[in-house]
């Protein structure tokens, strides 16, 4: 490590420092303490493209003893995150980025923690090599995200998939790396190369002046763009033609790639493999008689505002795409690509630009709009009447409901106070459905069929104060279990089963009603967690010993199955629910 020195890179230092407080008295308020501050800051900053919720990012934050030189790791697949319940297709032309962080916030550069680097990644590229042969005893959070990428790029490897391995190695200090470092670092590019010869290793020293310059960097909140006639105006906006070209341009980032921010409000992802999809990339490679805008819907957007930027040209502040994402990705693509481009491409788009900043409007719009053609109807959940209800109903309480991924982060929320989809989800699920292996092991399953999303939120269903209770039990569960010196990998995978134990005990009832849920006084639920936590950790290690894989307890497979759920609700309901003798 080199001292950087210079007035100009103390000043950055006590910039940072600056924004780093604020940022640990907003944002990290109420945090748990298993997660380290610094860490948790500089990741986010450099994760923000990908749209993160919170409960994302966390999932990859793993620093801790034996973590191999890793405090966080990340695999996304064509922009998403990937866990265990994603489906990928090997057929589709999938882009696989694997990120890699080492925050150390009172440490310069060292060749020595780069060279961590290269033992981990050895054993993590290695898509054969199993636990017993690692370099190291690695923590058992970080083996589950190397089972995790092997598992997941296995099964797509054999139709060559782009691999970028992307190593961010951060520092608060005001320093440089040095020539042993940068040894070091090739040594590690090397070692990604020769696993995968064509991937693309990448490594970023980042120093102070490096974090401030990413925490000050935003996305474009204004972009332009550029009309082929003058556009006809309308009360609520504008409706008008642009070239295929331009619009390409308008979708671009600073570095020329997919600008992820523009779709942040369109609830229906991007699903390639589609009819639809495959119909606008064919129209797209196979100029006919007709334009482009002649066979497809067009796009529709959201703005704060518009205005005049020069002749045929406009500002829109804070786009969002809210209908034709599929058809944006699709011209993205493949204009991005560059192959058998018309030599004079005048192809147009028809775009409508809808200027408002009323919420519940938004949302109508997105909600009309994308309901056209066939989708997952998981991916409309968000702009359904319970949501809504919850989400007013949440912030009587000070939380935010965090409908749309990431939306809450980015206004600056306290962590502590977003919840999610996904939480609400999984507090109904151990409390009330009584299924903590399922919302431990696969919740968006239920986002999936009408069925199992009815269960938790079907209409009328329950009584909307049951959303808050639920998640209220859960988040003192968690509470409780902050107090403990657990590891990671343990803590997430009992809390669910804590919480439905305790809930049950609270209760004396091995059956819980929504009805006494709702009865149910706080201090009653926190006065039984402790011996909750001794009864459910006990059967979690003894099941975990009898059910051993190769000699080792399987902690994620004993949580995401049905034996420990089985245990306990056996124990419960011989507890407080006994037969009756004939």
């Amino acid at each position: 490590m080199i001292p950087a020195g210079g007035a100009m890179g103390q000043n950055e230092v006590i910039a940072l420092d600056a924004n780093f407080d604020t940022w640990k008295t907003t944002r990290f308020s109420g945090a748990k303490k298993n997660f380290n501050a610094f860490e948790y800051y500089s990741i986010e900053q450099f994760l923000r493209p990908y749209g993160l919720s919170d409960s994302q990012l966390q999932s990859g934050l793993i620093g801790g003893s034996r973590d191999g030189g890793v405090d966080a790791f990340y695999m996304l697949v064509n922009g998403e995150l990937i866990d265990s319940e994603t489906e990928l297709d090997p057929k589709e032309p999938n882009k696989v980025n694997v990120i890699v962080f080492q925050s150390k916030e009172g440490n310069g550069f060292s060749p020595a923690a780069i060279d961590k680097l290269y033992w981990f990644t050895d054993d993590l590229l290695c898509l054969g090599r199993k636990k017993a042969d690692y370099h190291s005893g690695y923590r058992p959070e970080l083996i589950t995200l190397m089972r995790l990428f092997k598992d997941k790029y296995g099964m797509i490897v054999g139709e060559g998939p782009s691999l970028s391995v992307a190593y961010y190695y951060i520092t608060k200090l005001d320093c440089t790396h040095d020539e042993d470092c940068d040894k070091s670092v090739e040594k590690l590019k090397d070692k990604v190369r020769e696993h995968f010869k064509d991937a693309v290793p990448e490594f970023h020293f980042v120093n102070a002046v490096a974090l401030l310059n990413q925490v000050r960097s935003r996305p474009l909140k204004e972009k332009a763009i550029k009309w082929v006639s003058q556009p006809m105006p309308t009360e609520e906006g504008e409706v008008g033609l642009v070239k295929l070209t331009d619009f390409y341009t308008f979708l671009q980032d600073d570095k020329r790639e997919l600008a992820e921010r523009i779709f942040d409000s369109n609830v229906r992802g991007y699903w390639k493999n589609t009819p639809v999809n495959r119909k606008i990339g064919e129209t797209l490679r196979n100029p006919g008689a007709a334009d482009f805008w002649m066979l497809n819907n067009g796009i529709t957007m959201l703005a704060a505002d518009i205005t005049n930027d020069g002749y045929l040209q406009e500002k829109v502040v804070d786009p969002q795409i809210v209908n034709g994402l599929q058809t944006s990705r699709q011209v993205f693509r493949y204009y991005k690509a560059g192959k058998d481009l018309p030599s004079n491409d005048n192809r147009r788009v028809l775009v409508r630009i809808i200027k408002t900043g009323n919420k519940q409007i938004r949302d109508a719009v997105i909600r009309a709009t994308n309901s056209q053609n066939p989708m997952p109807h998981e991916v409309l959940r968000a702009t359904d009447d319970i949501h809504w209800q919850i989400e007013t109903l949440f912030e009587k309480y000070g939380l935010v409901y965090d409908r749309r991924k990431g939306h809450a982060r980015d206004e600056g929320q306290p962590i502590a106070k977003i919840v999610s989809m996904i939480e609400v989800l999984q507090a109904m699920l151990c409390v009330v459905v009584q299924r903590p292996d399922d919302a431990r092991a696969r919740p968006r399953d239920y986002f999936k069929k009408d069925e199992d999303y009815g269960k938790v939120f079907g209409d009328g269903v329950y009584d909307l104060n049951l959303y808050y209770k639920t998640t209220q039990l859960m988040r003192l569960a968690d509470a409780y279990l902050d107090t403990l010196e657990l590891e990671l990998i343990h803590r997430r995978n009992l809390l669910p089963y804590v919480c439905m134990y305790g809930s049950s005990v609270a209760l004396k009832n091995g059956y819980t009603s929504p009805g006494e849920l709702l009865k149910l006084q706080i201090e009653a639920y926190e006065s039984v967690l402790a011996d909750s936590f001794t009864k459910v950790q006990k059967v979690y290690e003894r099941l975990a010993s009898k059910y051993a894989v190769d000699g080792e307890p399987d902690y994620d497979g004993l949580a995401k199955g049905q034996r420990l759920l089985k245990a306990l609700l056996n124990e419960l309901r011989r507890r407080f629910n006994p037969k009756k003798k004939k």
